[in-house]
């Protein structure tokens, strides 16, 4: 069923429907008008030809009277050819009272009789759209004697009133023409303002922004609409923004309920309510999949004589801190909780594989066993023993994961703390190897199964060929290595971070430092000034009475100052504390030279080399290696490096040299003193021994 057009106006702009309707309007006043000229011209041209016909009648009649009366047929004929001159007139009668026709006239050009002209005719005029016809009686003195009956052509007339219709039609033509753009305008003033209201309405639809304002118009109506618009949105703005805080005051609520279920007020890490959610949906989710997870169990060594010695806010502060190097340690995707007291949660949901747990574990280890600076500036020392357990190789369910989980944590305990160790199903499993060198390493030194070797540090000849002399020999390097009885000979990037994890690191440095001095001491009388390098662990920094150690083995050696350098990493720099610096100037002090180790691949930084006491700078052999290979890279960090040891009136010394290229490349680059294979590679004692035999005992040691 099609709407009214009514109905279609009224959905249209009110833009649109005011212009439609004016236009509408104007049309129908000029279509009244034009008909209003036309019918106005045509009763105009009806009565002023009723006139004139009767008017020429009369005159005719007048004209007759004596030939009518004395029955003059020819004179009656001569006096109506007189209208000839009137070109309108079609036909004319002059009849006897008896109703015969005395004379008559018709046009040559006469298209047919429109009236059939009749003395009986009782009418004075008929009007026809053929023509016009008039009666007029012939008087003589006052007594009709006869009668006058006369046609007239209405083409004359219908011409007259044809121009007056064009005439008002273009008229009314021009005037809906100059209707047209003064409507648009009108309706533009009327809409524009309810138009950009609308707009403002939309927009606050849109947005959802009750901030928005409507413009007065200058328009009384429109002016109130707005002012109402205005206020309406005041309205709801205040409704708005108290609703806004409401909401906001309930997330607010929500948030500080989820926090009081899901989250430990002291740390800020997930409490035991989300860990017993978040174990059940790992076991689910391991179990559905056929993947697995991992449960890891932390517990403080020590932590409760924190809280007895430095009170129960230092104990809090000292958890905060466990809880942050947990979350910076450990992935985003791990799960980690608190489970109260000074016990922590760990949840591996992923299909991670035993060696990645162990390395975790070994990491959380480490990093848990650095000391803490608590509130003023005391240092606490704390470790934590781990337990770890595997679903499904270890573990059935949640419950059997949980209680394994804890029996590994207190197994650790008992090994010693400061360890972690791995659930196996039954107990029965072997240990990994990892484990089976953690448990190894306490006391390894003492059982003689730490050795040390030696890699000479040569001065950099001018020219290096194939037949050159042998390099002079200026100090050696004290390099650490392990000859585990059952696995056999155990790298140092292996055993050295398990042995700084459990601590076990500082008894061997001592050693491998009490060791170095007794060599230097006997290869000195050989060549007296012969240096050693010995590396410092971070571990052995870490305490007054591990510095007191240090130094008390170099009083014992008897050594000159100078004599022995202690080679630190660049991240044991990063600290820049009161307290590091007093240790680092103890050292020194005491007559220990300083080296930065690998300088440039780790924390690199100018300022500690402006803070610290720094001897020497080594290069590492990442950079070394790109030497003489085509690259400016290389070059130009090497360049840097020397320079700066120069600047800060340090040596530098070159790790890795394999090529005479390098060596010839660091010698022009300015530096004067190198080891690597190129030399020689690390040597036992007895190797190291022969090899200063063979130098003459004069050789001069400056660069």
């Amino acid at each position: 069923m099609r709407r009214p057009r009514f109905s279609q106006l009224r959905r249209r702009s009110i833009q649109r429907q005011i212009t439609l309707v004016g236009l509408a309007l104007t049309a129908l006043v000029l279509t009244a008008f034009a008909v209003g000229m036309v019918l106005h011209e045509a009763a105009n041209r009806r009565q002023s030809l009723e006139a004139s016909m009767t008017t020429e009648a009369e005159i005719i009649g007048r004209n007759s009277a004596a030939a009518v009366t004395f029955g003059n047929d020819e004179e009656a004929n001569e006096i109506l050819a007189s209208l000839a001159a009137s070109p309108d007139v079609q036909q004319a009668r002059i009849f006897l009272p008896d109703g015969r026709t005395l004379g008559s006239y018709t046009t040559e050009h006469a298209r047919g009789e429109c009236h059939v002209l009749q003395p009986t005719d009782l009418r004075t005029w008929d009007l026809q759209w053929c023509g016009a016809a008039v009666y007029r009686p012939i008087l003589l003195h006052g007594k009709v004697v006869g009668t006058v009956a006369m046609e007239v052509g209405l083409a004359s007339t219908y011409q007259a009133l044809a121009g007056t219709i064009v005439v008002s039609l273009a008229l009314a033509g021009l005037a809906f023409g100059l209707s047209v753009p003064l409507w648009r305008r009108v309706a533009a003033r009327v809409a524009e303002p309810l138009n950009r209201l609308v707009e403002l309405t939309e927009r606050v639809s849109r947005e959802q922004d009750f901030g928005l304002r409507a413009s007065a118009s200058g328009s009384r109506e429109v002016d109130a609409l707005a002012s109402g618009f205005n206020q309406m949105m005041s309205q709801l703005q205040q409704r708005d923004e108290r609703l806004n805080h409401e909401l906001h005051q309930r997330r607010q609520a929500e948030v500080r309920l989820n926090d009081l279920a899901y989250f430990d007020p002291v740390t800020g890490l997930h409490n035991r309510h989300y860990f017993l959610e978040r174990i059940d949906a790992a076991v689910e989710r391991a179990d559905r999949e056929q993947g697995r997870c991992a449960l890891i169990y932390i517990d403080l060594d020590g932590f409760k004589q924190i809280n007895d010695t430095l009170g129960h806010d230092r104990g809090d502060e000292l958890l905060k801190e466990v809880g942050r190097r947990l979350t910076e340690t450990l992935r985003r995707s791990d799960g980690v909780c608190r489970l109260g007291g000074d016990e922590f949660a760990v949840i591996i949901d992923d299909d991670s594989r035993i060696e990645q747990v162990e390395a975790v574990c070994a990491k959380l280890v480490e990093e848990l066993a650095r000391s803490y600076r608590l509130a003023e500036h005391r240092d606490a020392q704390v470790s934590a023993s781990i337990g770890a357990c595997l679903f499904p190789e270890s573990a059935d369910d949640r419950d059997s994961m949980m209680r394994h989980a804890d029996s590994a944590m207190y197994h650790a305990k008992e090994r010693g703390k400061n360890r972690y160790w791995l659930y196996h199903a039954g107990g029965s499993e072997p240990q990994s190897r990892r484990q089976t060198l953690e448990l190894a390493i306490d006391g390894a030194h003492q059982r003689g199964e730490m050795i040390l070797v030696y890699q000479p540090q040569v001065l950099l000849p001018a020219q290096q060929t194939t037949g050159a002399s042998a390099p002079v020999v200026f100090g050696f390097e004290a390099l650490l290595r392990w000859r585990h009885p059952t696995l056999g000979l155990i790298s140092p990037v292996e055993f050295i971070p398990l042995a700084e994890a459990s601590g076990a690191i500082e008894p061997i440095g001592e050693w491998v430092l009490r060791e170095a001095c007794t060599q230097l001491q006997q290869w000195r009388r050989l060549h007296p000034q012969l240096q050693m390098s010995v590396n410092l662990s971070a571990r052995q920094l870490a305490s007054e009475d591990a510095i007191a150690r240090l130094i008390q083995a170099l009083d014992d050696s008897g050594l000159p100052a100078g004599a022995v350098e202690l080679e630190l990493t660049e991240s044991l720099l990063v600290d820049r504390s009161d307290l590091m610096l007093g240790r680092l100037g103890r050292l020194r002090n005491a007559g220990f030279g300083l080296a930065i180790d690998d300088f440039g691949t780790g924390y690199s930084s100018l300022a500690y080399l402006d803070s610290f006491p720094i001897t020497t700078l080594k290069i590492d052999r990442a950079f070394v290696r790109k030497l003489g290979g085509g690259t400016t890279h290389g070059d130009a960090i090497a360049r840097a490096i020397v320079a700066i040891g120069a600047a800060i009136g340090a040596d530098v010394i070159a790790e890795g040299i394999e090529t005479p290229m390098q060596a010839n490349a660091l010698r022009q680059l300015g530096c004067r003193r190198g080891q690597g294979y190129l030399f020689a590679a690390p040597l036992g004692d007895a190797a190291a021994s022969e090899l200063l035999r063979a130098l003459p005992a004069d050789a001069e040691i400056t660069a």
